[in-house]
């Protein structure tokens, strides 16, 4: 297969070193990347760097939409002579949707939709992903298998991309501000700042670790909480301030930003 990105945020980054990485990955060229950063200083293995509109005679099987939305229209125009009929485009735009995508490309091409996070850095990403029925199962098994390069990937319907947006491709922010929010507590005298987020992130892990094997988290949690003890006491203050409200208002609310996103784009 013969590869192309549009853009090379964080998250193109990863999966381009996912696909070299990757045994079961197979490439009959560099991989192609089409950029409008200013600085033209990038060097990788088996990776070539252009600038938008820049003149390409390849000709790719696969392009990767790796820009923000905002950037998606003029992206496809500045790059639009490398878009064929018959190519597959892997979008990993949030909030524009398949047929946007093939409407502002205007070849006969076929889509698959991806939303990964931004822990596809450390190859732990949860990838949603919904592609066209016009793609045959080989080539959805090759993107699939990219995807698998930095995480695990979960097949969903387009209706359901706005949910998973919001849930699993914003999550880690959602956990890093409550992480700083601990942090942001009062300090200790002899535990330094440093320390205290250090701590807290194993408390993190472990907690983690514990969850992966229990079948009921509010079991749990039940059994880690004291009748009238410390955690009881804090916990009655999250539910006072109808905490557990507060997180699905802040994930409809990414819901609906990627709706509107969609439709300002239709």
């Amino acid at each position: 297969m013969n590869i192309a990105f549009i853009g090379f945020g964080n998250m193109a980054n990863a999966l381009v070193r996912g696909i070299l990485s990757a045994d079961n990955i197979t490439l009959a060229d560099n991989l192609y990347i089409f950029h409008n950063k200013t600085k033209n200083d990038y060097s990788l293995d088996k990776c070539t760097f252009l600038n938008s509109s820049e003149e390409c005679n390849n000709s790719f099987d696969i392009i990767f939409l790796c820009v923000k939305p905002v950037d998606l229209e003029k992206a496809i125009l500045e790059n639009s002579k490398i878009f064929k009929d018959n190519q597959i485009i892997v979008s990993v735009v949030a909030g524009i949707t398949i047929d946007s995508i093939k409407k502002n490309i205007n070849k006969n091409i076929a889509v698959v939709r991806a939303m990964p996070n931004l822990c596809a850095i450390f190859n732990e990403s949860i990838t949603g992903l919904c592609a066209e029925n016009t793609i045959n199962e080989a080539s959805k098994d090759y993107v699939e298998n990219i995807f698998k390069c930095v995480g695990h990937i979960r097949n969903i319907d387009e209706d359901e991309m706005h949910l998973f947006t919001a849930l699993y491709g914003s999550g880690p922010a959602y956990i890093m501000y409550f992480i700083e929010s601990l942090v942001d507590c009062d300090d200790f005298k002899n535990i330094t700042k440093e320390d205290k987020s250090l701590l807290i992130l194993h408390m993190l892990n472990s907690t983690s670790k514990m969850l992966f094997v229990t079948e009921n988290i509010n079991d749990l949690r039940s059994k880690v909480t004291s009748k009238k003890g410390t955690t009881e006491a804090a916990l009655k203050i999250f539910e006072k301030n109808n905490f557990n409200k507060i997180i699905k208002d802040a994930i409809k609310g990414a819901k609906n930003k990627s709706i509107d996103i969609a439709n300002k784009k239709k």
